[in-house]
């Protein structure tokens, strides 16, 4: 993809790394978005199938099965 004297070039090319605490942050924020994420996707799986239920069924059916659901993530409705 690149050249030679291209990737000569681009691996001479001085990075600064930041010291370990900032490091540590950075790791600390991926793997709490990473959580986040996973999370969402979960809630989103939820309402889905959660509609998809009170459509096939009724409403409180559907409510009592997503409240079943969200405290078993830990959830709490306000």
């Amino acid at each position: 993809m690149f050249s030679d004297t291209a990737k000569h070039f681009l691996l001479n090319i001085p990075v600064t790394l930041p010291d370990e605490r900032v490091c540590q942050e950075i790791t600390d924020k991926v793997k709490s978005s990473r959580k986040a994420r996973e999370k969402s996707k979960q809630l989103l799986e939820i309402a889905k199938t959660g509609v998809e239920k009170a459509i096939e069924t009724d409403e409180a059916t559907a409510t009592a099965w997503m409240n079943q659901q969200l405290a078993a993530l830990g959830v709490e409705i306000s």
